[in-house]
């Protein structure tokens, strides 16, 4: 009698921790608390012939596949070097609560990084789930393999972001085996995932999410797109050794190239693995095939609540602590940013960077007390502009709801007795996900409150449908006076972030969008 117990229990046990997806078995790893975790799923398999295109189906599963390894990451050398080509894996993290019979929401996480650096495997859900959500992290190809943009129908461009599409089809007809409701995905994401996010309302693949959640990121930030280099790949292998002008031979011999050697020198020759506006070619599946400033899906829009926001002071950790020397470097900065992005004449670049140089700086010297100024102008010019003009588009394509936010805690910061000092870039994941930070009290109660304002969204879509002691401040959708949740210690509603600065810049975009350097429409000004 007590075998038959103890069999039955343990079939109990497999049946909770093996799940049988499309490719075969998986088993994850039972939590304290009843969740589970599933890591390292592979969810495509890159072609070796031809890395640098579109995935294949991965095989079936012989035997069950054990999801017990986040690790896996796609090629990258910067900040950490590693990785392997069969790199697109995905990991569930799944709560106690979730069924076949009642499914649960879920979130799908895009890393940040730049498209050079980053995995899935760095964001641990164990948060997040504890308010009623499944969560799925993803690595994508990244440098070479993600981000060539060729003539090559093969090779289009925007490889990695493709990865994404595949990662979610994977989810589409898996996660509800896991628990997961396939029907309510939201796709979320922080600096160049955010981005991703924000371009995925604008592909033309078959809808596979419901809400979207941008974090620090935008569709329309300098150097999320690049103008395709058609040459790529031959400079590439040409600064390997092998000489040839096609593009065909390089891929072929780029393929037999070591990814980390091949990484390596994509760094060598400053390859810009960015996103870019696609070639059409008859019978390529393309993801994006419109520049940052024609970007229209109000049909998606229209349906689609959006979470949209960055962090109080995002460029600050690249100016703090800084020498004068560095400052004194930086007297062309104005100068330097608008002729990267910009194909103005050069009389009228100077003037404008004048203009700017006076309307953040004054008549202050390039030193160790312009930090601030030079921090602001940082972040405006890099991101929050952009995410700005993110949120005037999803307006103007009558979006359904859309939630802004300003994150400004700087209670676990390492600068936050700085004076001035705010929320850097980054600063705000370890308060969604578990990066193994030690959290006191008030550290806790804002990871609490993220946690549940988020989850709310991917639930809801709306992050506070009602007021609680946790979340004592109604969040009001965009309006015309541009409400957003200063997010801190005294969560606050307030109206038209950085007011000023953000006027300098919608003048300054007005007259001059079309000459950015990623247009393809350029005109003498």
């Amino acid at each position: 009698m007590m075998l038959s117990v103890l069999f039955i229990l343990l079939l109990h046990q497999v049946v909770c921790d093996v799940v049988m997806t499309n490719r075969g078995p998986v088993k994850g790893q039972k939590g304290d608390d009843g969740s589970f975790r599933y890591l390292g799923i592979p969810y495509a398999l890159v072609d070796e012939k031809h890395p640098f295109g579109k995935s294949l189906d991965h095989p079936k599963f012989e035997t069950v596949f054990n999801a017990a390894v986040s690790s896996i990451m796609c090629p990258q050398v910067r900040g950490i070097e590693g990785g392997v080509l069969q790199c697109l894996r995905l990991n569930i993290f799944v709560p106690k609560i979730a069924s076949v019979d009642r499914p649960v929401p879920v979130l799908v996480w895009f890393h940040g990084g730049g498209f050079i650096t980053g995995s899935g495997g760095e964001y641990d859900g164990k948060y997040l789930i504890q308010h009623g959500i499944i969560v799925v992290t993803i690595n994508y190809r990244l440098g070479p393999y993600g981000f060539f943009c060729l003539k090559d129908p093969e090779v289009p461009g925007n490889q990695g972001l493709k990865d994404q599409v595949t990662a979610l089809r994977w989810v589409k007809e898996n996660i509800r085996r896991f628990g997961g409701n396939p029907d309510e995905v939201t796709i979320a994401g922080q600096s160049y995932g955010g981005g991703a996010v924000d371009l995925h309302l604008y592909s033309k693949n078959e809808r596979l999410f419901s809400k979207a959640i941008i974090q620090s990121g935008s569709a329309e930030v300098p150097g999320m797109y690049v103008k395709p280099d058609y040459h790529a790949a031959i400079k590439l292998i040409n600064h390997l050794g092998y000489n040839t002008t096609s593009t065909k031979d390089a891929l072929k011999h780029l393929a037999a190239v070591d990814p980390i050697a091949l990484m390596k020198a994509a760094d060598d020759i400053k390859f810009q693995p960015r996103v870019c506006k696609e070639k059409r070619s008859v019978g390529t599946q393309h993801f994006i095939i419109d520049d940052p400033f024609h970007l229209y899906n109000s049909e998606i829009i229209k349906d689609t609540p959006i979470l949209i926001g960055y962090n109080s002071k995002e460029d600050f950790s690249n100016f703090v602590n800084k020498s004068n020397k560095f400052y004194s470097n930086l007297d062309t900065i104005f100068y330097d940013k608008l002729k990267s992005n910009f194909n103005i004449e050069e009389d009228e670049l100077k003037t404008l960077a004048k203009v700017i140089h006076t309307f953040y700086m004054g008549s202050k010297k390039f030193s160790k007390t312009s930090m601030l100024e030079l921090a602001d102008f940082s972040s405006d010019f890099i991101l929050n502009h952009a995410a700005e003009r993110s949120v005037n588009r999803f307006m103007n394509q009558k979006a359904l709801k859309v939630y802004k936010y300003i994150f400004s805690y700087i209670g676990g910061s390492v600068f936050k007795d700085v004076p001035g000092v705010g929320a850097y870039h980054t600063e705000e994941l370890p308060y969604l996900f578990d990066r193994k930070t030690m959290f006191n009290e008030e550290q806790k109660l804002i990871r609490d409150r993220m946690t549940k304002m988020w989850a709310n969204f991917v639930k809801n879509g709306n992050p506070t449908p009602k007021v609680t002691k946790l979340l004592p401040v109604h969040w009001s959708p965009v309006n015309e006076s541009r409400p957003y949740m200063n997010i801190d210690v005294n969560m606050e509603m307030r109206n038209y972030v950085y007011r000023e600065r953000m006027a300098l810049w919608d003048l300054f975009w007005h007259n001059y969008w079309k000459v950015a350097i990623v247009t393809d429409k350029r005109r003498k000004l």
